[in-house]
């Protein structure tokens, strides 16, 4: 049975749909910035000056790597949103212990509790991330 009330739950549904719009924005954005010209103009200057491709390389890495990002917080918090329904939901996934639900309302994607989660990327610490 969950510890979370319904007015926990409530809390934390809105601040995954605030986060979740907002990220759209983000990604909608991103999309829109990575189909203009201006990395290509960079790059095509008669020029040739290695910084000015430098940076437009690096620009377009970062760009692709914010979206990377921003995807798979979206994908986070539609599981999350999945989990809502389930009693277990709110519940460490490693301890089984009550997250908080102050860290479920800041962090609705949670899965576990703070001692887990540090554990989790001090064990992981460097591991590359799956990609889009």
């Amino acid at each position: 049975m969950s510890h979370l009330q319904p007015e926990d739950l409530n809390n934390i549904r809105n601040a995954l749909q605030t986060r979740r719009e907002a990220l759209l924005k983000q990604v909608a954005a991103a999309l829109e910035e990575s189909g203009q010209t201006q990395y290509a103009e960079v790059l095509g200057r008669a020029s040739g000056d290695s910084s000015d491709e430098a940076l437009a390389v690096t620009l377009g890495d970062l760009s692709a790597a914010r979206l990377d990002h921003e995807i798979r917080q979206l994908r986070e918090l539609d599981a999350a949103l999945r989990r809502m329904e389930s009693p277990d939901y709110g519940l460490c996934q490693d301890c089984g212990a009550p997250i908080p639900v102050a860290r479920l309302v800041a962090n609705p994607a949670a899965v576990r509790c703070v001692a887990c989660q540090a554990l989790h990327e001090k064990t992981y610490a460097g591991q590359e991330h799956g990609s889009i």
